[in-house]
């Protein structure tokens, strides 16, 4: 494995206060690592309390033995408007020309979404973003009732989720390989607090996404605050045809990586992280696997799984069934 030790350090009050929720550019890093066939540990620009480097990232190569995860992904066409953290600035101009106006049709609750006018002439509780190639797959706590349950996704596509349940498999190999302390750290928490019913390996959820030139070619800088802190986050990357960007990309340390095809990318995703826009004609699948903190019910570090005030009649935490 070749080590890259990173120089550059921005500060992460800093790097949130000037990219949070903006899409990367060319200003946001000075240097691109591109990862061939040889297994990458990148390294922060500072040392543990025990003197030892601190990871970044690193990058397994030829991860993958077989294309059934690879196909899976790319059949699925899903796109969502419930990631504000990670989709972008909302455009006026571009709701302008969807028929949208501000304040009659809509108006912003934040920068990256917005709240739509209803029927009673009030605005709906329900905060859209710009649209995104982009599913959640495995389990969450729903957002208004508390509760623990599949997501839309895995409910409607069982026989995909049983194909993707490998990428726990073969990520927790790449784990392993890049470094086995982190993982056991994990492998730990995991077991000690999360039901097992409610994950799968050492990971309760995947996002997959996709990203090609003219839709869903970017994703805006954001923290991934409900992944553990007792490990790293996960990322299996396909490539398809001839592109280019699409950087993994980390501005805080100046460094843009370029994850070579059938890699797993293991990186610290509570470091603010975008990806580049995509150009050319080829298309990146890739898949996000990691543990949801929010989803510990037992143990010390456990949260009960507890429905919240009005909605705790709601036996699930499944946003469509809540509406």
């Amino acid at each position: 494995m070749q080590y890259i030790n990173l120089k550059t350090d921005l500060g992460k009050k800093e790097t949130l206060d000037k990219w949070k929720g903006q899409f990367p550019d060319e200003t946001s890093y000075d240097q691109v690592i591109r990862v061939t066939n040889e297994d990458t540990a990148i390294m922060k620009p500072v040392l543990s309390l025990d003197g030892s480097d601190v990871p970044l990232a690193y990058i397994i190569t030829n991860a993958y033995p077989d294309d059934e995860v690879r196909n899976t992904l790319k059949s699925i066409e899903d796109v969502s408007t419930m990631r504000a953290n990670c989709s972008g600035p909302i455009d006026k101009e571009d709701m302008k020309r969807k028929g949208l106006i501000e304040g009659e049709h809509y108006k912003l609750r934040s920068p990256n979404s917005y709240q739509v006018r209803t029927k009673s002439g009030g605005w709906g509780m329900i905060a859209y973003a710009n649209e995104i190639h982009s599913v959640m797959i495995g389990y969450k706590r729903g957002r208004f009732t508390g509760a623990i349950d599949s997501s839309g996704w895995t409910k409607d596509n069982a026989e995909k989720f049983e194909i993707l349940k490998d990428i726990s498999k073969y990520n927790e190999r790449a784990f392993v390989k890049a470094n086995n302390d982190i993982y056991n750290k994990q492998k730990t928490f995991a077991e000690s607090f999360v039901k097992p019913e409610h994950r799968m390996g050492i990971f309760s959820t995947y996002s997959a996404n996709r990203y090609h030139a003219g839709q869903s070619s970017k994703m805006s800088f954001h923290v991934d605050s409900g992944d553990t802190e007792m490990g790293l986050t996960s990322m299996c990357v396909f490539r398809q045809g001839d592109y280019d960007g699409a950087f993994l990309t980390f501005p805080r340390y100046g460094v843009a990586i370029d994850a070579p095809d059938n890699s797993v990318v293991i990186a610290d995703s509570l470091e603010v992280h975008g990806v580049t826009e995509i150009t050319g004609n080829g298309e990146r699948f890739s898949c996000v696997a990691y543990m949801d903190n929010r989803l510990a019910t037992i143990g010390s570090a456990g949260k009960s799984e507890k429905l919240i005030g009005k909605y705790a009649a709601k036996t699930s935490g499944n946003l469509e069934e809540f509406i």
